[in-house]
């Protein structure tokens, strides 16, 4: 070997091992002790429904400083509840939550999300109940049907509640190429004009799941928000999709552009409403939905009808109206409470509901099967104390 190729092979080895000792002690010592990234949120398939790994826990750190937590139960979910039983306690109401991130409780402790903050607001006022919440990052309306078949119904509850978030229409058809989409149920329209659900992927581990599992990239990807800025670039070369993030056509954390076919949202949304109500007289439970309000045009003191995602909400009134189903749009309990109060009710760095607005949705969805008599709930209705507004369709 020559002496100049060994100085060079030498070099080499030098620069490898101080790389290698640099990412170790970035790992082990500045993203574990000094700059902690959020603690890591694994998935897994079980029943054909993606879930979160069961018996986990992990702490979320956000910009502001605070920390939330999240405790997964047995069963693969968010709540306080160490498991979800199937033996029922007789004389206690089951209540189920079925839904995406706001359901599951994104940037609020375990013990603060709504569905929590219901059920004690409803045995304070005397109700005997159990709430049951089944919340997924990102899941569409489309896997709430797929949820409420594969792993509710076994539950046999009284009452399914399903809030209703703005990119819950467009993301039930549009296939999206990201670590676990494709793990949720999708649905497409045949040339006849009938429905197919395209069933769900089981989750399998990746190399994305690999990275996620270094803090070092943890911190560096998420932490600066790396990721909004990287989201187009790998949704293209990683994922083989087309998700760009232009901050310039997104009201209510939606992307307008992918809302636009409001056709297709109101198609496909008409089904898995008929669908949870057909579910719903079959196993013989009540079925009601609440919908986020267009916020944006709470604090601008506008009309939901004046932004693009507001028609959104339209149709979801349109179609609970039409199939006789309890629906409650938020639009007036925010409203209200931002007269009343002046405080926003998202983080300045994420749109998911803070602590403030998973009070004021609680309270409006106790207000909401309390006052529809088709629900079953016999308690006093205040909605004087939130602001909320139902409409119950005879």
């Amino acid at each position: 070997m020559s002496p100049r190729l060994k100085t060079w092979l030498g070099n080499f080895g030098l620069a490898g091992l101080s790389i290698v000792l640099t990412l170790a002690v970035l790992e082990h010592v500045v993203f574990r002790f000094i700059l902690p990234p959020d603690d890591l949120l694994e998935n897994v398939t079980i029943n054909g429904v993606v879930r979160y790994m069961p018996g986990t826990e992990a702490r979320f750190r956000h910009p502001d400083g605070r920390t939330s937590l999240v405790r997964i139960n047995a069963d693969g979910w968010n709540s306080t509840k160490p498991e979800y039983k199937t033996a029922r306690t007789p004389g206690v109401k089951r209540i189920a939550v079925v839904g995406d991130s706001y359901v599951h409780g994104a940037f609020v402790d375990v013990d603060e999300a709504f569905p929590e903050i219901m059920e004690r607001g409803l045995k304070a006022r005397g109700a005997n109940v159990e709430v049951l919440r089944f919340g997924m990052d990102g899941a569409p309306l489309s896997q709430y049907l797929h949820v409420l078949r594969r792993e509710v119904l076994a539950l046999k509850p009284d009452i399914v509640l399903v809030p209703l978030i703005h990119n819950d229409f467009d993301e039930s058809y549009r296939l999206i190429k990201t670590r676990y989409a494709s793990s949720f149920m999708k649905l497409a329209r045949e040339p006849d004009g009938s429905v197919t659900e395209v069933p769900p992927g089981e989750f399998r581990y990746g190399i994305a799941d690999k990275l996620r599992g270094w803090r070092t990239f943890r911190y560096l990807y998420y932490e600066t928000n790396f990721y909004l800025h990287a989201k187009g670039w790998i949704s293209r070369i990683f994922w083989g999709g087309n998700e760009e993030w232009s901050p310039e056509f997104v009201s209510s954390a939606v992307d307008v552009r992918k809302i636009a076919d409001h056709q297709a949202n109101r198609f496909f949304a008409r089904y898995v409403l008929a669908e949870m109500k057909k579910l719903s007289q079959e196993h013989g439970f009540r079925l009601a939905f609440v919908m986020d309000g267009v916020r944006e045009a709470v604090y601008a003191g506008r009309s939901s009808s004046d932004y693009e995602v507001g028609m959104l909400n339209r149709i979801a009134a349109d179609l609970t109206r039409e199939l006789g189903l309890p629906f409650l749009d938020l639009q007036d309990a925010f409203a209200r409470d931002w007269k009343a109060n002046g405080q926003r009710f998202e983080y300045a760095y994420d749109w998911h509901w803070n602590a403030r607005a998973n009070r004021i949705v609680a309270e409006a969805a106790i207000d909401l099967l309390a006052g529809d008599s088709r629900i079953g709930l016999a308690l006093p209705r205040r909605s004087a104390d939130t602001g909320a507004t139902f409409r119950s369709v005879r």
